[in-house]
């Protein structure tokens, strides 16, 4: 159980302390850290806080943020500080707001969770300001009457926190998203002239201007738009945030920057590039950010633990141990009406309770969804398609698996319009056309692609692409042509290489051995046989494993390798090498194993023709496919050290686990799967053991 929300002592003021050695002097100077943590002791005893930190040279402004969530005992936290301290910190709408918030007055906290409060401080210190507060309010997965109801409640709350008595203009801010763009969040900013910003989510750089000229914005496009295009490329997400006030837009304009993997990285590098070379943020500034990210655990050497958090640490749950986080949490470029630009960092700190080590926990399901059955292939198959249509990044791309090196969205692009592709929808496969078209402006002069467009470039990605060209008819394009080239190259006397002799491939230590990775993998072999079948089959038929298996090298089980493999091997007509397989499959235990997984068991008994068994297991993944069309986290990757062989895998030391955190892979996966059942049905005589 959590600590008692009663026990004093975690605090944001704690989270600054422990913040303070890893904050540079150009970022923050010395001198203003007394009146930070005076401000910070203000604030609602919640232990979180984030600063707001200006990027520009002889910029020193710092405002502090907090978040609120439903969970961990804030809202009792928050309604002592209201009953202790008055509200006089928060005017009086907002805090009649949060009272209703706390007691969860008409299910506030399902409709607003979590709270995002903001102040701007003073040179001196204190908060002579009420802060602003955001709500999130993303309606993209929403249900068509969930959706029209969250938007009255959202309109009924800004009018209660500003005051306004027509809902019009907030009612033109949700009319103008459309095709896929939403509002992520909306902030009544009453510190400042009761301003209103809103966050647009989910903007390309060809649809911006159609949406700045929908909601009226009076600025000039022309300047803002290469800055735009440049961070969408980079990014994760870039939100677009517009000011109102008295329901005119205002001229300037924000974008907010997100990278769903820590600094330092190289896409944070592109960012922050990006910034320096317009003068937005120093180069001083830029490396002190990169000291940020740590987690900070109580008794760590030469990092003092608050005193004041010395109690609730002892009094803390018995199974687990307290940490704190340190972050960067995202950017910011503003740029105001006379088109001059501010960079900003906002850099987080949480105290969090963690629990054991090694592989993770099981992922509960987002907030939100729920398991939602469906009651065919073709019911499922088109609510999964419409997720993948969904989730596609403002650069046009998938990314997913971002716990690690940048995460990966060339190899995910792939896989999702290799699937898009085998659904046969003319939507769908316009999306992937236009994602792979985006896919061509990243291939590398020996042909080639990364998981990334900073990673060295594999044979496993490359491939993935390569089999997406083919199904959308593109497979004697030039890129197809030179990745098959790129592909030939990495065959040597006795295997296949992932990573070729001449790719270097960059680590954070100089003297990492590398052998491992630069090995013959059957997983990488099996994506890659049927586009080189006649080096790779016969491969592919030596590496199968006595059971029926193939070992996998980046995945944690054989399910996956092993699909791809069969399947490539029944377009053979080995009937013997995937009957092998099939066996195997057919003793898995299917409630052991996730979505993703139990996807790939019935690709491997439809390559072997077993028409009803994959009935069987295609039915089980109808009724676990959750409310926006996804499949839970499934896709069992790893991360092998480096100098790991693939026949001394039995040793888990230093080994990674990287989900598939958005999804993507999963939801792609079952798709193929369908897809499968779908083919085999149509030609009945096909791939028969």
């Amino acid at each position: 159980m959590r600590p008692e929300p009663a026990i004093p002592g975690l605090t944001p003021a704690g989270c600054f302390d422990l913040l303070v050695p890893r904050l540079a002097d150009v970022l923050v100077p010395a001198g203003r850290h007394r009146a930070i943590r005076e401000a910070a002791a203000l604030l609602p005893p919640v232990p979180r806080l984030a600063l707001e930190i200006r990027l520009g040279a002889d910029e020193a402004a710092v405002d502090l943020h907090q978040m609120i969530t439903s969970q961990d005992g804030d809202p009792q936290i928050l309604l002592r500080h209201l009953n202790e301290r008055g509200g006089g910190w928060a005017g009086a709408p907002l805090v009649a707001f949060l009272r209703g918030w706390i007691a969860d007055e008409d299910g506030l906290q399902g409709w607003f969770d979590p709270l995002y409060l903001e102040w701007d401080t003073a040179p001196d210190g204190g908060l002579p300001q009420p802060p602003a507060l955001f709500l999130a309010c993303d309606l993209r997965f929403d249900d068509p009457a969930v959706r029209t109801r969250r938007r009255t409640v959202l309109r009924q709350t800004l009018a209660r926190l500003c005051g306004a008595d027509g809902a019009e203009p907030h009612d033109r801010l949700f009319d103008v998203a459309e095709r896929g763009v939403t509002i992520g969040h909306i902030g009544v900013m009453s510190g400042r002239g009761d301003v209103l910003r809103v966050n647009y989510k989910g903007i390309t750089p060809a649809a911006l201007p159609g949406l700045l000229d929908r909601i009226g914005w009076p600025g000039d496009i022309a300047r803002l738009q290469g800055h735009f295009a440049a961070l969408v490329d980079v990014a994760d997400r870039v939100a677009v945030a517009i000011d109102l006030v008295d329901g005119q837009v205002r001229p300037s304009i924000g974008f907010e920057i997100f990278c769903d993997h820590p600094l330092p990285s190289g896409r944070w590098d592109r960012i922050l590039d990006h910034l320096c070379a317009h003068g937005l943020c120093t180069i001083e500034k830029r490396a002190a950010l990169v000291n940020i990210e740590a987690t900070i655990a109580a008794g760590d050497a030469g990092q003092p633990w608050p005193a004041a958090w010395i109690l609730p640490t002892i009094r803390g749950p018995e199974d687990a141990y307290p940490a704190v986080r340190c972050h960067v949490s995202h950017l910011k470029l503003a740029i105001g009406a006379d088109g001059g630009g501010q960079a900003k960092a906002y850099i987080g700190v949480e105290h969090h309770w963690r629990r054991g080590f090694g592989r993770p926990a099981p992922q509960a399901l987002p907030a939100g969804l729920a398991i939602r059955p469906r009651p065919s292939i073709t019911a499922a198959t088109a609510d999964a398609t419409a997720f993948l249509l969904r989730t596609r990044q403002q650069n046009g791309l998938w990314g997913d698996f971002n716990w690690v090196n940048g995460g990966c969205n060339n190899w995910v692009t792939g896989v999702a319009a290799l699937a898009l592709a085998a659904t046969g929808e003319a939507g769908a496969l316009a999306v992937a056309g236009a994602a792979l078209q985006a896919l061509g402006a990243r291939q590398q002069a020996g042909g080639g692609w990364g998981h990334n467009e900073i990673a060295p470039v594999d044979t496993d990605t490359t491939a993935s692409i390569v089999k997406a060209l083919d199904a959308l008819g593109a497979g004697d394009s030039p890129a197809a042509v030179a990745a098959r080239g790129f592909l030939r190259s990495h065959m040597t006397d006795d295997g296949f290489l992932t990573y070729g002799t001449a790719t270097r491939i960059r680590f954070a230590a100089v003297d990492v051995t590398d052998a491992g990775w630069r090995a013959t993998h059957g997983c990488v072999m099996a994506n890659c046989a049927l586009l080189l079948p006649d080096q790779l089959i016969p491969l592919l038929r030596r590496s199968q494993a006595p059971d029926g298996s193939w070992t996998p090298y980046w995945w944690r089980t054989p399910a996956y390798p092993t699909a791809l493999a069969a399947e490539a091997l029944a377009m053979q007509g080995d009937e013997a090498a995937v009957g092998r397989a099939v066996a195997w499959a057919k003793a898995q235990d299917l409630a052991a194993l996730s979505p993703f997984c139990v996807a790939a068991i019935a690709r491997i008994v439809i390559a072997g023709g077993d028409h009803g068994a994959a009935r069987d297991i295609l039915a089980g993944l109808l009724r676990t496919q959750l409310s926006d069309g996804s499949w839970a986290v499934g896709a069992d990757m790893i991360w092998p050290r480096p100098d790991q062989a693939p026949d001394h895998m039995e040793s888990q030391a230093d080994i990674i686990d990287v989900p598939d955190d958005r999804r993507i892979f999963t939801t792609a996966g079952v798709l193929l799967a369908f897809a499968a059942a779908r083919q085999t049905v149509a030609a009945p005589g096909r791939n028969r053991s």
